[in-house]
Parts: C-alpha cells; structure tokens; sequence
C-alpha cells in the first residue's frame, strides 16, 4: 500500500533564509538541512497525517547547482511529490520496486502512449542543521521516455529512522491555521496526456480509478481522509497558461485538512488568498 510521502517546493533561496510571514504565521516551519550534493537545502513543513511539504531552494540561487540537477529547469512552485510504502505494513524500496514494475509491464499502452517505467532505488541523503545524518532511498521514474519530472511520482524509503527525516512531535505538527494534512493535489497535463497517465497511476498504486482520473491513498498516520491525486487537463485559462509556461504540466489545487474542535477533519482549501493565489510566483497554485 502506497502512502503519500511529501510534496516538493521550490522556492527562492533568498524566501528559504526569510520565510514570509503570511507562510510562517499559518504553519510551523521545522528544520530541515543540506543535501549530500551540496546543491539543495530544505526547510519541512510536517502534518499530523504522516506527510510533509519540503521547501527547498538551490543554494545561493546559483545557476551552476542547477546544471545536471533533476529539478534543475523547474520553475519557482510545487515541482515534484513522492510515495512511500513503509508504514502500516509495508516495505522497504527493492520491495516496492518489484511489484510496481510488474504492473507497470502489464498496462496496454495506445499508440503514441509512452510506456511508464522506474529507475532501480538509489540512496540519497543530506545532513540536518543540528549534524544529524540522513539516510534514505529514492525510485524515480524514467523520464527520457517523455515523460517529466513532477508527472508522475517518485517514491521515498527511509534507511535511518522515518521520524531522522520526519519529525513528528506535537510541535512540529501543530500549525496555526489548523492544518491536520494534505487533502488534494491536481496533476493538469494536455488531455491526450491525462490518458496515459491514469493508466500509469492505476498500475503504480494498484487500484482503480475512484472517478475518472482521481486516485486516492489512505494517510500514513492518523484518520485523515484520503489523499487525492486528480489527473486531468486544465478548465480555466489561467490554469491553461501556467501549465504552457511551466513546459506542459502544472501541479496544483494543493488542498489541506484542518483539525475542527470536534475532532473532525474539515476542507482547508485555503490558507491565504493573497499568499497562494499571487506571492512568491504561486507557490501554491
């Protein structure tokens, strides 16, 4: 079973240093670190539900830290998200990586589809600014097929302990505005695009669409609701736009979960107007 790991940022490295109050005053920001390439550094934001948000920026900007990198040409938004399978029974990343690859092998791909495959897990890492090591280990999927960065999910598995790279104290997980955890996250590709993909996405988490184009995972901690991930082309024009400037695909519709005072968990579509819909180029579009 598939859980949702985290869900990427890339944001100024100049806003990382000093985070903008309308991002600070609604969520509690925990340390994050610097990764073993030396190019990237994070800061979490961490839910109640088991995932988190990872802002990261390229250090200094520098151009040169882009060169090569796999997010190196992406635009200042949500970039990338990423499963994971330990928890609540599951295992490890060789593991996930067998029977994700079977059922891919096993999709009826159209022509002009491209076929969806994933790299063997490499191990990553970074150091946390207390000096803590990191250990993990990423499956990415192919993307010299056609496919970019960000359409389809990369997956997540710890070496050191989850809670090394997540931490889930009462704090940390606590926010102002109420935020319990992730609720939604729209993956807006062309139409003829959205097609392949759900057959992609039905194979990677061996379930059937819910609907046409939406998928769910059950939360890795807690009783949250499902976690949805639609795949659909864009209705509005903006929508249409950023997905055009952004190459073809555009991540967005980031909805949360809030904690209500009766121990239900309520829509958070919302946090700030004017931070998700125009600040910081739209971090949360």
């Amino acid at each position: 079973m598939s859980h949702l790991d985290h869900i990427i940022i890339l944001i100024p490295h100049a806003h990382l240093i000093d985070l903008p109050a309308w991002l600070t005053e609604n969520f509690t920001i925990t340390s994050g670190g610097r990764h073993a390439d030396n190019k990237t550094e994070n800061k979490l934001i961490c839910f109640k539900d088991g995932s988190y948000i990872e802002l990261i920026s390229f250090i200094n900007d520098d151009p040169v830290l882009r060169e090569g990198h796999w997010w190196g040409k992406k635009t200042f938004g949500i970039i990338d998200f990423a499963f994971t399978s330990k928890g609540r029974g599951g295992g490890g990343a060789e593991e996930n990586y067998e029977p994700v690859s079977k059922r891919l092998e096993e999709v009826k791909w159209e022509d002009g589809e491209e076929e969806v495959r994933y790299q063997r897990p490499v191990e990553g890492g970074r150091k946390r600014d207390d000096g803590v090591d990191v250990k993990w280990q990423v499956t990415f999927p192919v993307v010299s097929d056609g496919y970019q960065r960000g359409e389809l999910p990369f997956f997540c598995h710890d070496i050191t302990d989850r809670e090394v790279r997540v931490p889930f104290s009462k704090e940390c997980v606590t926010h102002p505005s109420g935020a319990y955890g992730i609720q939604r996250l729209a993956i807006f590709v062309p139409r003829k695009r959205a097609k392949a993909l759900e057959k992609a996405y039905a194979a990677i988490l061996g379930v059937d669409s819910e609907e046409r184009g939406v998928f769910g995972t059950e939360p890795l901690k807690g009783e949250g609701a499902k976690v949805e991930y639609v795949v659909r082309d864009p209705e509005k024009g903006w929508q249409k736009e950023e997905m055009k400037r952004r190459g073809g695909l555009l991540l967005g519709d980031l909805e949360f979960l809030k904690d209500s005072a009766e121990g239900r968990k309520l829509p958070l579509t919302r946090i700030d107007a004017e931070g998700f819909e125009v600040a910081m180029g739209g971090w949360f579009l």
